[in-house]
């Protein structure tokens, strides 16, 4: 079993039914709306997610695949990440596709393999064996990374293409994602909502 993981600021079907569209059949996908901040989501719908491999999508992005999964779990590697990034239409400025590229540049040609939440997958032994996001500090996925570097893990470029739907703020003040400086409540029971795709 998959389990896809997205965080949301509220329940959006659109952007639920869109999502479900871009994800194997047979998949789990966990949807999570508890305040807190990104990072906080994302451990919440580990812990709730039955799958053995753990996908985050953010619910702004929109993949464009080509690939087995069937194949790419039997390679070995405890976490994968998104060949490349690209700002779709409707965020093609200069900062987009400046941000974009240097991310771009991180991960193809220094091969930094950066857990950027718009999609990344985990085993579950490798994002519990590291005790998941760690949700006090400000740039989460550098940290998990680094997380995973440390443990001597894997790390693969699986073959997606990820369009950004909406302007990326992780390094400005605008930032409103992180879970650094927020409280972190346990969710309610309507803050989770697990679909069978």
């Amino acid at each position: 079993m998959i389990s896809y993981i997205t965080p949301m600021r509220r329940l959006d079907a659109e952007h639920v039914r869109r999502i479900q569209a871009m994800i194997p059949k047979g998949s789990e996908f966990v949807v999570v709306t508890a305040p807190g901040g990104a990072a906080h989501a994302k451990n919440i719908g580990a812990k709730v997610a039955t799958g053995a491999v753990l996908v985050f999508v953010d619910d702004d992005i929109q993949l464009f695949t080509h690939w087995a999964w069937d194949e790419w779990l039997k390679r070995d590697w405890q976490f994968a990440i998104a060949s490349t990034y690209w700002p779709a239409p409707s965020t093609n400025r200069f900062m987009m596709r400046a941000e974009a590229t240097l991310l771009n540049t991180l991960t193809c040609v220094f091969r930094y393999k950066l857990f950027m939440s718009g999609f990344a997958a985990v085993r579950r032994e490798a994002f519990e064996a590291i005790g998941g996001y760690n949700e006090h500090v400000v740039f989460e996925e550098h940290v998990i990374t680094m997380d995973f570097y440390r443990h001597h893990f894997r790390g693969a470029r699986l073959p997606v293409f990820v369009k950004v739907l909406r302007p990326w703020h992780g390094w400005s003040p605008k930032n409103d994602t992180t879970s650094h400086g927020k409280e972190h409540p346990p969710p309610k029971p309507e803050d989770v909502t697990v679909i069978q795709t």
